[in-house]
């Protein structure tokens, strides 16, 4: 499960909307955003916006600070968010990456297994919704790549980062961000064809 850690380090995306903004904010700057949002929910704690972005910030803190609580958090900001917006397939792709990170804080097998599938539904379905939704596939695509191998979740990295840079192709995705994909898509087609 220490592979887990690494999950979802996503690439920089042009996405329309205020999560965009949050998804790389790190250190002082992702606290300072943190402290914005969450006194925003002090206020108004169905404030959508405020719920989406703690959500975000929280998941990612976690990815390279593991945090039970900080994770559980992450959950219930974008559970709620969910329940405001339920068809934000974004939210769905976070709220299914954060589910699948509470496997790194279980040691009983069983509920590892519990969490990573139904992150992975959520994300599954969330890519089922909204195909062509940049941040969607590449949630999906660090999600499926960084599971162990044994999950068998290595090929939807595969198809994901394929659709990402078809997608690219009519769209403007940032060059170093072309190249990570490109990086990241051999990994998983090299981990594929070491594991048939």
């Amino acid at each position: 499960m220490k592979r887990l850690l690494s999950v979802l380090v996503l690439a920089s995306v042009g996405t329309c909307g205020f999560a965009a903004d949050v998804i790389y904010l790190k250190g002082a700057e992702a606290k300072d955003a943190l402290a914005k949002y969450e006194t925003a929910l002090g206020q108004n704690p169905d404030d959508f916006e405020a719920l989406k972005s703690a959500g975000i910030i929280l998941h990612q803190i976690s990815r390279t600070a593991p945090d039970k609580q900080r994770v559980e958090t992450a959950e219930q900001y974008l559970k709620q968010a969910q329940k405001l917006h339920p068809d934000d397939q974004e939210v769905a792709g976070w709220l299914g990456s954060v589910i699948t990170m509470k496997a790194l804080f279980e040691t009983d097998p069983g509920k590892q297994t519990f969490f990573v599938k139904s992150g992975t539904r959520l994300l599954d379905k969330a890519v089922q919704k909204d195909p062509d939704n940049l941040v969607v596939r590449l949630t999906r695509a660090y999600n499926s790549m960084e599971l162990p191998v044994f999950l068998k979740r290595t090929s939807f990295a595969v198809v994901d980062f394929k659709h990402y840079l078809a997608l690219c192709e009519s769209r403007e995705c940032p060059a170093e961000h072309l190249a990570d994909a490109r990086g990241k898509l051999a990994e998983a087609e090299k981990i594929l064809a070491e594991n048939r």
